[in-house]
């Protein structure tokens, strides 16, 4: 019975995460509730993750809303900033890395928020897309909190791409550095293969499901779906906040 219900998670976390965004912290659930070493439970879920949005990139890249050459140059980028940000010794407090991500959540969603009227992006060229990338992959190494909700406000606001499209270049995005985070862990033996293996199928196919919805969704129901996760991660931040 423990079992099925922990498969069962596993393909809600696939389908959520896939939809969306809140996939990582129901596996991380399952890993920990296994009691598995922290490290190990980190490396194996970085595994899941990567399986988890690589699939839904390929379920978004099918249904023809994934814009390869723009998901692309900001990946290579932001997998770069991952490397960049994993090599730093960066020393930020809990409070301050709470604050960014507040902040940034409610800036980015106000902005995705607003409507799918077709407006021009406010930053536009190589240059600007290879900065916001290294940034957000840096973010990722570094911070990683809410990384796929802070990754669709960044590529709303400052590229003005809608919702569903920037819900698919995120997951790219957060396929790659997560694979690159997975490699550096599974080289320390931190990865449990089997486990991963296990719950890499219901989490395929939750995630294939996710991304089929996501397609079919119209671009209000994705928003509200968005502001609901974006509300219950911001209050799970400022209750950090207060506790601080």
């Amino acid at each position: 019975m423990e079992k099925i219900l922990l498969l069962s998670l596993a393909l809600f976390g696939g389908f959520i995460g896939s939809l969306m965004s809140g996939g990582s912290i129901i596996v991380f659930f399952i890993l920990t509730s296994l009691s598995l070493p922290i490290k190990a439970a980190i490396g194996t879920l970085k595994m899941v993750i990567a399986g988890l949005t690589l699939v839904s990139s390929i379920g978004y890249l099918r249904a023809g809303v994934l814009d390869l050459r723009l998901a692309s140059f900001l990946t290579a980028s932001a997998v770069l900033g991952a490397y960049l940000g994993s090599l730093l010794v960066l020393r930020i407090s809990e409070l301050g890395a709470r604050i960014l991500v507040a902040v940034f959540l409610i800036i980015g969603a106000y902005f995705m928020l607003r409507g799918e009227e077709k407006r021009e992006a406010v930053l536009e060229g190589r240059f600007w897309q290879f900065l916001i990338g290294i940034t957000l992959g840096f973010y990722i190494g570094v911070l990683g909190q809410a990384s796929t909700l802070v990754a669709i406000s960044a590529l709303g606001l400052f590229f003005r791409l809608d919702i569903l499209r920037a819900n698919a270049t995120a997951k790219l995005i957060i396929f790659f550095t997560n694979l690159m985070a997975f490699l550096s862990y599974a080289s320390q033996g931190a990865v449990d293969y089997p486990l991963g293996a296990i719950l890499l199928v219901p989490i395929a196919v939750g995630s294939w499901l996710g991304a089929r919805v996501a397609v079919r969704l119209s671009p209000k129901v994705l928003r509200t779906v968005f502001l609901v996760l974006v509300v219950l991660t911001l209050l799970n931040v400022l209750r950090g906040l207060i506790g601080l």
